[in-house]
């Protein structure tokens, strides 16, 4: 077992042992059940979770630190476990480390301006641990992962590239300027027990907001991507929205839970940040991969709204029962719409089946070096074969424009692991159907004469189990010599 693989499991043995022990979530007579239930059907969750990739590992290891954070303030024990995931986090995956911090952040702001800050024990561990956050994690960035600095960090719509830093670290510094403002400051947030008044209003409000944003990105696209929804894509997402719009009525009930702001802040920071990707760095922060995190506070929102809204409605008997098999119903059909057809979405095609892992397992016994692939036969060929891989650093070999050259893009490339030459083409039926690159363009199809040229010199075929193919580049060899 390698000693990465070694260290998560750890981690997420006593992060989960933290977290089950703790009553710490006790939304549950609340109704986060049905958060819950809504969370693993939900598009943007059971989607990108569906394959085994860094980002999947991600963010469990996200979701776990988080509640060990919110556990910290009463419990200084979780400390241990808390930064035994932050340290396996940010090893795993930049974004999803990138949305925790966010998280952790927000949580400590929002509370400082609800209400003037005290140093309490709890309120003094939670901000050094902010502090081991940020430091660690730039320190990674910036130092250590060199890829990351060098080809994603870089990659924004602001010059300098690091401007977009510097106005990070100003906006804490900021922050915490106004939350020891806020202290001086008498005025405390009052909230008022929400009626029924209202209520179906905000309620009808959420859907025509989302069915809006379902309109633009059927019109213009996802903002900060090249994807288009199709119209009768959109009818896969009717479930979702369904549920996630009793999040509207059921925010201001949270105002009334011990952690009920945390969940606030969660929401509020998520959608900052997801705006300012789209308007200065959509190939760094990925607007729509927010959603997936996103879809967390709102979850957990629309569970205490549906549940809060039957017992302000006094509904009882039969017709509670019947409530509860129609919004059973919809449930049904979330998770049957949770992971929608490619053409839902861009032709991406996520997921790993059994027969992509022979492959993976024959190139971990038997090959090394560099494997050319798109990025979802890099991230099946480097999760289980441990093999570097290139994802998205070349494209060449996979376009008809490079036909005539069949070297092309497959030498000197500056993949994650360092520039070098490759070793082995992946070409798999989901690469065929459509290459999956940048995580924001949308998969095209293989040309049949991109497909066909593998079957000839300079690349020898060493695997083939009628799903994925794995061919060896025999360098100096060409077609006419070969």
């Amino acid at each position: 077992m390698r000693k990465s693989t070694a260290l998560g499991l750890t981690a997420l043995v006593l992060g989960s042992i933290a977290v089950r022990l703790s009553p710490l979530w006790s939304f549950l007579y609340w109704g986060s059940d049905t958060g819950e239930y809504l969370l693993v059907g939900a598009i943007p969750h059971a989607y990108t979770t569906a394959h085994p990739a860094p980002a999947t590992l991600g963010n469990l290891l996200a979701l776990a630190g988080l509640l060990l954070f919110l556990r910290l303030r009463t419990d200084r024990t979780a400390i241990v476990p808390l930064v035994l995931v932050t340290g396996t986090l940010m090893a795993t995956h930049h974004l999803s480390l990138y949305f925790f911090l966010l998280m952790v952040v927000g949580t400590i702001v929002v509370r400082g301006l609800a209400r003037p800050w005290r140093w309490t024990a709890g309120a003094k561990r939670e901000v050094a641990y902010a502090g081991i956050l940020l430091a660690g994690t730039f320190a990674y960035w910036l130092v250590y992962a060199t890829t990351f600095r060098e080809f994603i960090l870089t990659d924004v719509d602001i010059r300098p590239w690091w401007a977009l830093l510097v106005l990070f670290g100003l906006g804490l510094l900021l922050l915490a300027a106004i939350v020891y403002t806020r202290t001086r400051i008498a005025w405390r947030y009052r909230p008022r027990y929400p009626g029924l008044r209202h209520r179906g209003t905000a309620y009808a409000c959420a859907v025509g907001t989302i069915l809006i944003l379902g309109v633009v990105s059927v019109l213009f696209g996802v903002p900060g991507t090249t994807f288009r929804v199709s119209a009768d894509g959109l009818l896969y997402f009717v479930p979702l929205v369904l549920l996630i719009s009793f999040s509207a009525p059921g925010r201001k009930f949270l105002d009334f839970h011990a952690d009920g702001l945390s969940v606030n802040a969660w929401l509020v920071v998520l959608l900052g940040s997801a705006i300012v990707g789209i308007v200065l760095a959509p190939r760094v922060l990925i607007p729509y991969r927010h959603m997936e995190y996103l879809i967390v506070p709102f979850a957990i929102l629309s569970g205490v709204g549906f549940f809060r809204l039957l017992d302000l409605a006094a509904v009882r008997g039969r017709f509670r029962a019947v409530v509860g098999i129609a919004i059973g119903i919809v449930f049904v059909a979330n998770v049957f719409t949770g992971v929608p057809p490619p053409s839902t979405l861009a032709g991406w095609r996520e997921g790993t089946i059994p027969a992509a892992l022979d492959p993976a397992y024959w190139a971990r016994d038997h090959a090394s070096g560099l494997v050319v692939s798109d990025h979802h036969g890099s991230t099946t060929v480097f999760g289980f074969g441990g093999l570097n891989a290139t994802w998205d650093r070349t494209r060449s070999p996979f376009l008809p424009d490079s036909l005539a050259d069949p070297y092309a893009g497959l030498s000197k490339i500056d993949s994650p692991s360092g520039q070098r030459d490759g070793t082995y083409v992946w070409i798999d039926r989901d690469m065929e159907a459509g290459v999956r690159l940048t995580p924001w363009e949308a998969a095209t199809p293989m040309d049949p004469a991109v497909i066909a040229k593998f079957d000839s010199a300079p690349f020898l075929k060493v695997f083939d189990n009628g799903y994925a193919r794995l061919y060896w580049i025999a360098w100096g060899c060409l077609p006419t010599t070969c």
